[in-house]
């Protein structure tokens, strides 16, 4: 977080436009953890080219970090559901009405094993964890070898990228502890993943993501399985935050607090950037935005 200080918070990288075969960003996180682990503790000593190359990959590890969760609940969804295994399709879930796959118990119950883990290993990563790059290559050891042959795509994301920033972060995480203490923090999938990941670090919380995603993928509605009830079951009695990073309009925020507050004791609503027009104002937010 100290490097990506320095980067440009205003303007989406060219690093964000991005499509490579999952298994390969395995591998390309796998290098850059050493790389931004031995970078010394203090910044001013470094020459600028050092500072350059020190950012950039930072800026590639924050950036295909999340795609460890991305991929994996995508695969999640597409077992849960009966959709095809494609190589490059994010599918709407109302297509399993024409698809009808039928996948055994066996890789339903792998399918949330690995989604869990991925979880746990993005949050690794985003931290420098000394055991971030074993717990990576074990994590890829076990995956599918569709999984790994997948083409994970991503374009650049203004309000995703601005509502990633650390800076905005810790101020949201410091509003949330000075009056609320969650036990979870529930993410909306995909496009919070990334900060959601820094974010529960901050509050040092369990994470876990629901995909909702009704502008790039078109959901109609939270998609929650019965997979992802019982794992949620065990907060029932316990207070939880919903996480979006960018209220726009805010319906994505209102479905996503009426289907999941349910589930819990009690749920308050968080977001990175609350433009000034949204319908709904969360209980937490970093920052509102009045373009």
């Amino acid at each position: 977080m100290q490097i990506l200080k320095w980067a440009d918070w205003d303007s989406p990288p060219e690093q964000m436009n991005c499509a490579m075969p999952f298994g390969e960003i395995l591998q390309t996180i796998a290098q850059l953890l050493p790389v931004l682990d031995a970078a010394p503790e203090r910044m001013d000593i470094i020459s600028p080219d050092q500072a350059k190359d020190l950012l950039d990959s930072a800026i590639r590890l924050y950036i295909l970090a999340p795609s460890i969760v991305n991929v994996l609940l995508n695969y999640k969804i597409c077992v849960e559901h009966g959709l095809p295994l494609h190589p490059t399709v994010y599918y709407e879930l109302k297509e399993a009405r024409k698809y009808r796959i039928s996948h055994s118990l066996g890789e339903i119950q792998r399918a949330n094993e690995l989604f869990w883990k991925s979880i746990d290993v993005a949050r690794a990563c985003c931290r420098l964890d000394q055991r971030a790059c074993q717990d990576l290559a074990n994590f890829a050891s076990e995956l599918p070898f569709s999984v790994k042959s997948f083409i994970y795509t991503a374009v650049q994301d203004k309000y995703t990228w601005i509502g990633s920033q650390p800076s905005l972060l810790l101020a949201l995480a410091d509003k949330i502890r000075t009056s609320y203490t969650p036990h979870l923090v529930v993410a909306a999938a995909h496009g919070s993943i990334m900060p959601a990941l820094v974010l529960a670090e901050l509050l040092q919380v369990p994470l876990y993501f629901v995909r909702f995603s009704m502008f790039k993928r078109h959901d109609e509605e939270p998609i929650v399985s019965l997979s992802d009830q019982a794992w949620l079951f065990d907060f029932r009695d316990k207070e939880v935050i919903l996480y979006d990073e960018d209220v726009a309009g805010g319906r994505t925020l209102e479905s996503f607090l009426k289907r999941l507050s349910p589930l819990f004791r009690q749920a308050k609503t968080a977001c990175s950037i609350r433009h000034a027009g949204s319908s709904i104002q969360p209980d937490f937010f970093g920052k509102i935005w009045w373009e």
